[in-house]
């Protein structure tokens, strides 16, 4: 059970870490993991490997010169009107994923007011205790420091996993996690211009794999009413993900691969191939699942 809360857990936990991963070469990007996981079984854990952190895109997309679009971000001022539960869990994956927007392109401000929310929005969803009076004094006092505050939020988020493992709380955690990722997506294909940008578009084809991770991930937690209904949502975006052709073998797809020193290296995996129209296609769902969680209640 802790094993797979930490499969998506690493889809979470990489937000605040978007803008120190290296996107823009060709070298391996290695990770450590020491204690990432307490199972040694080789098979399992060869799938527990195959997830990238999709939020390391927006290093990436800051790398390919892609500008920051605040007009993307949820408003902060929508926070107060979710009272659902599953809204506000799916809202603070949202939030969390713009914190890391913001941060990726020193959007200070933003960031500022966008933790500030998170940390709201944590109370009603049962986390609040991640976010003490001692970690907030911290980002105050480091609002011009990138990688302290990265660090910092970094902490938080750790808190948070911890917090929902220790309770069992997977079903919480995928949910999380899911809008979280999905909200990268949206930040994606909506900053990405098809015939301009062939570096992000790889990138967002390459989330294929990712997507079906989740989903396996998701579905574990299917008997849980609101986790069955986003993982119908992502199932629908999946059909459109499906359309893309994938080559085994290749060295421009992306896995994450164990080595003997116990670190995690992003290298070569499968290849996929996507199309003006698929793009297109994913762009179209992407926007709609995302509106459809953002849209405050009546």
């Amino acid at each position: 059970m802790k094993k797979q809360i930490k499969l998506v857990a690493s889809i979470l936990m990489a937000i605040p870490l978007v803008f120190l991963i290296s996107c823009g070469g060709d070298d391996p990007i290695e990770e450590p993991i020491e204690d990432a996981v307490e199972d040694t079984d080789p098979v399992e854990n060869e799938t527990y490997y195959q997830i990238p952190s999709p939020d390391e895109m927006f290093g990436f997309i800051k790398e390919s010169g892609l500008e920051f679009n605040g007009e993307l971000l949820n408003p902060i001022q929508s926070a107060s009107n979710y009272s659902d539960p599953k809204m506000q869990a799916l809202n603070f994956g949202i939030y969390s994923a713009d914190l890391a927007y913001t941060a990726a392109y020193e959007e200070f401000s933003e960031t500022t007011k966008y933790f500030g929310t998170i940390q709201k929005l944590a109370e009603p969803i049962g986390i609040s205790s991640a976010f003490d009076k001692a970690l907030i004094e911290r980002i105050q006092g480091n609002l011009d420091n990138a990688d302290s505050l990265v660090v910092i939020t970094n902490t938080s988020y750790f808190s948070v996993v911890e917090y929902l493992e220790q309770n069992e709380q997977g079903d919480k955690l995928g949910i999380i996690a899911a809008a979280g990722w999905l909200e990268t997506v949206y930040v994606v294909v909506n900053t990405t211009n098809f015939d301009k940008n062939k570096e992000a578009v790889d990138r967002l084809a390459d989330q294929k794999l990712t997507l079906d991770n989740l989903l396996d991930y998701l579905n574990k937690y299917k008997s849980n009413a609101d986790v069955n209904e986003v993982l119908g949502w992502f199932n629908d975006l999946e059909t459109v993900f499906a359309a893309l052709s994938e080559e085994e073998g290749s060295e421009s797809g992306i896995s994450f691969k164990k080595k003997d020193d116990g670190k995690m290296v992003l290298g070569g995996g499968s290849s996929i191939t996507i199309t003006k129209e698929q793009f297109n296609a994913i762009k179209d769902k992407v926007n709609e699942i995302r509106n459809n969680i953002v849209k405050t209640e009546a």
